[in-house]
């Protein structure tokens, strides 16, 4: 034992023994029946025992200070018996949780997490899934920044949720990482809506139908990725619908343009439009298979649900990877 740690347990006792001992006054004033000094003295004692009382408490209660306010209540309510007893409590809660805690951690066997998890994390075929565990779960702020920045390498879909746990973090210093680096993407995506802005009206029609397709591309980004909510989602999927309404005004077999459409309109709930142009993107030459899982999830949303499970059996395997179509294929397959 250390001196400072034997002149801290001293002055521990010190204190103890002085409540003790204006306790002891506080009753000798109640014998002379005088009440204004006894109870003065026993607020006196009352002041006094919770500090110390506090400290000899178990090793969980370390950093809750208001429980000494309790103790003080404790104290001043119920009169000369309350220190003492809470003294004897505390003693005996000491010596059987020491004693417990010592067989149980005896028994466990704790495996050290590698070192090199981060890197282990590359050869991850569930990256995203990984990277998120780390957030969650990750004491170090080293590893949830390294988690944070290692979004960089991967798709802005994979990337945005990640970062947006990030948001959540204790740490401030993983916040504002992941606040810049979704701020850096959507910026991005104004900065080309503004310039797209910029050179409506100063081409041909037909170039100009390029733009407005660009256009409703980058506000449709912006609702997917989920860098804008609520109104602000309503107002850019609008837009986005504007735009390819004009782009498909002068460009009639755009099947890309009428694949967008279909995207846009399932959000707005506008099924008739999707319905419609998801068969023009079908008849323009885009394959089945990329149609078919917004062919399912529209006949789901209308309630046609014997065409669900016929849209299901077209998706390719490569979509069937897609988290979202996956959890539909396990339910409608």
């Amino acid at each position: 034992m250390t001196t400072n740690h034997f002149f801290y347990k001293s002055m521990l006792w010190l204190l103890l023994i002085a409540a003790f001992s204006v306790q002891l006054i506080s009753v000798y004033f109640l014998s002379l029946q005088n009440i204004e000094y006894a109870l003065l003295f026993h607020l006196g004692s009352a002041c006094l025992f919770p500090y110390s009382l506090w400290k000899l408490m178990p090793k969980k209660f370390e950093n809750e200070r208001s429980i000494t306010l309790l103790l003080f209540l404790i104290c001043a309510l119920i009169p000369f018996v309350s220190g003492i007893g809470l003294l004897v409590c505390f003693t005996l809660s000491a010596y059987f949780s020491k004693t417990t805690t010592v067989d149980v951690i005896e028994n466990i066997h704790m495996e050290a997490l590698p070192d090199d998890i981060l890197e282990n994390l590359k050869l991850s075929q569930y990256n995203g899934s990984s990277l998120q565990a780390i957030l969650d779960m990750s004491d170090s702020e080293d590893n949830r920044m390294q988690a944070v920045l290692k979004t960089r390498q991967m798709s802005d879909q994979e990337a945005i949720p990640i970062l947006k746990r990030a948001l959540l973090d204790p740490v401030d210093e993983v916040r504002l990482l992941a606040y810049s680096m979704l701020d850096k993407k959507e910026k991005f995506i104004d900065t080309l809506i503004r310039s797209y802005s910029q050179n409506l009206g100063e081409k041909s029609s037909k170039e100009d139908s390029i733009i407005h397709f660009k256009l409703a591309e980058c506000y449709w980004e912006l609702s997917y990725l989920g860098l804008v909510q609520g109104k602000a989602q309503t107002h850019v999927l609008n837009n986005a619908y504007k735009h390819i309404q004009t782009t498909l005004k002068e460009t009639i077999d755009n099947a890309e343009a009428y694949f967008l459409q279909a995207r846009i309109a399932l959000v707005l709930d506008l099924f008739k439009v999707a319905e419609k142009s998801l068969s023009h993107a079908l008849l323009g030459g885009m394959s089945k298979t990329r149609i078919a899982p917004y062919q399912a999830e529209l006949a789901f949303m209308t309630r046609d649900f014997d065409q669900v499970s016929h849209h299901v059996k077209a998706v390719d395997e490569n979509t069937k990877k897609n988290a979202v179509v996956a959890e539909m294929l396990e339910q409608w397959a």
